[in-house]
C-alpha cells in the first residue's frame, strides 16, 4: 500500500466519519490535505431505501473540485458502501484503488486483445 494513502486518510479521519452513523441527513466530511491529494466522504440516505444510509468514498486532488475534468475519472469512480460503515482497511483499500487509476498502475492495462481485422472479409457493411 503506498504510503500516501495512510497519511491522507488516518485513524483521525475515520474516527471523525464514524461521528456520522446514526445521522440520518446528507453530510460531507473532507480530509486534511497531503501532498495535492485529499478524501471526501459522503454520508447521505440510499435513493430508494431512504432508511439505510451508505457511505460514498472518494479520493480527489485537492485543488480541482472534482473529477469531472480528469481523463481517469471513467475508471477511479467513488467507492460507495452500502452496509453499514466501512472498516479503516476497507477504506484505505478503496483509496488504493483510486490512486493506482490515477498513476495508470499497469495491471489496469488490457494486455492482448483477440480481434482480428481481414480487409478482404470486413465483418460489417460499410
Amino acid at each position: 500500500m503506498d504510503p500516501i494513502i495512510k497519511q491522507v486518510f488516518t485513524q483521525k479521519d475515520y474516527d471523525e466519519i464514524m461521528k456520522l452513523e446514526h445521522h440520518t441527513t446528507k453530510e460531507f466530511y473532507q480530509s486534511t490535505p497531503v501532498d495535492d491529494w485529499v478524501v471526501k466522504v459522503t454520508h447521505k440516505p440510499q435513493r430508494f431505501k431512504t432508511e439505510r444510509m451508505i457511505y460514498i468514498v472518494q479520493l480527489n486532488h485537492y485543488k480541482d473540485d472534482d473529477l469531472a475534468n480528469d481523463d481517469m475519472y471513467w475508471r477511479a469512480e467513488p467507492k460507495k458502501f452500502f452496509d453499514g460503515t466501512p472498516t479503516l482497511e476497507q477504506i484505505w483499500e478503496a483509496l488504493q484503488k483510486n490512486l493506482d487509476y490515477f498513476n495508470d498502475v499497469e495491471e489496469f492495462h488490457i494486455k492482448e486483445l483477440n480481434l482480428t481485422f481481414d480487409p478482404e472479409h470486413p465483418e460489417f457493411d460499410s
